[in-house]
């Protein structure tokens, strides 16, 4: 199985791959950029955890066909 640390390192690939300009509300009443989310995944903060949840649970949904 796959640690924790090595999907959130898969997690900050992919929103890198994101536009610069990129804002994205995740419902706290600001737009974060794609640095302010990599860091919220990077610190293990409830918000980069969401992230987190929400890319795998993309990934998934992926591999399943939706």
């Amino acid at each position: 199985m796959v640690d924790y640390e090595e999907i959130k390192k898969l997690v900050s690939f992919r929103l890198q791959a994101m536009p610069p300009h990129i804002k994205v509300s995740m419902g706290s009443g600001r737009d974060l950029s794609r640095e302010e989310l990599i860091e919220e995944v990077k610190n293990d903060t409830e918000l980069g955890k969401l992230v987190v949840k929400m890319q795998i649970e993309y990934l998934k949904s992926m591999k399943t066909g939706f």
